[in-house]
């Protein structure tokens, strides 16, 4: 098993939640006691946006800066805090620091070498990173630079496909360079009908279904008791990105927190199996 202080929020699919899910489960590790730093990697900027960043997507000194041997900039100059956690913004400039990875020899080590491993030796318990939505060089040092995932999916099968792509892709060449473990797969933005029935039943009966938390499993469908499987759709969820804060500054009363609680103690103990 890998270190689990570092963990990638990715699937090579758009509009599955991935940027909520990142946001909130850095809030959620910094809410347990932790040092957290939230790393937007997403050319979009749509986490960075989501924690009241936006300034920092247009600024002239970012990641690229960083990565550079000839500039002084420094990881402290560019980081910036969104209250609980320290958040490292995406900057409308990291297409060129795709390229530049793309063009360096070893250059999918760069965020790891770079980023992730210096913090955590230095200044922060977890680092979430949130993934671009594609297959790409900076895709791939998202991945490499935590060697944990953890896999947002809609339960359609756009989404399952999106997973399998990745799975086939990216996960399995990676894992023949280094180890790359899936942490957890979470169906997000449910809600509720018979074919999410389905595929969580499918899942549950793949190689995959280990890596569902108890929370995402199909007993939640006949539990009265229960909201049902999954991270479920509820528009705080979006309102609080308007707002640019975590779900739990919007709503602290939310019935998904104590589902994000834990899914951030399946990071803390490296795995669904191990979090009990």
């Amino acid at each position: 098993m890998t270190d689990t202080r570092a963990v990638s929020v990715a699937l090579q699919k758009g509009g599955v939640g991935k940027t909520t899910l990142a946001i909130n489960l850095a809030e959620r590790l910094a809410n347990r006691s932790n040092d957290v730093l939230l790393v937007d990697l997403d050319q979009q900027g749509n986490a960075t946006e989501g924690v009241g960043l936006a300034e920092a997507y247009s600024s002239d000194v970012h990641l690229g800066n960083v990565l550079d041997d000839n500039d002084d900039t420094e990881l402290e100059d560019i980081l910036r805090s969104a209250g609980t956690f320290d958040v490292l913004p995406a900057n409308e400039d990291l297409d060129s620091v795709e390229n530049s990875i793309r063009s360096a020899t070893f250059g999918e080590l760069w965020i790891r070498n770079e980023v992730v491993d210096p913090l955590l030796e230095d200044d922060y318990d977890y680092v979430v990173v949130d993934s671009p939505p594609n297959l790409g060089p900076l895709a791939d040092a998202s991945l490499i630079s935590t060697q944990n995932v953890i896999v947002p999916l809609r339960m359609s099968e756009p989404s399952v496909s999106g997973f399998e792509r990745m799975y086939t892709q990216q996960i399995l060449p990676i894992r023949k360079e280094i180890d790359l473990d899936i942490l957890a797969i979470v169906p997000n933005s449910l809600a509720g009908d018979n074919e999410e029935k389905r595929i969580i039943g499918d899942l549950e009966e793949s190689d995959f279904g280990e890596y569902l938390p108890a929370f995402a499993r199909s007993d939640h469908f006949d539990d009265p008791d229960s909201p049902g499987p999954g991270l479920r759709e509820r528009i705080a969820f979006r309102r609080a990105w308007r707002e640019g804060v975590p779900l739990a500054e919007h709503d602290p009363e939310s019935d998904m927190l104590e589902r994000l609680d834990e899914l951030a103690a399946i990071v803390e103990r490296g795995g669904v199996a191990d979090a009990g």
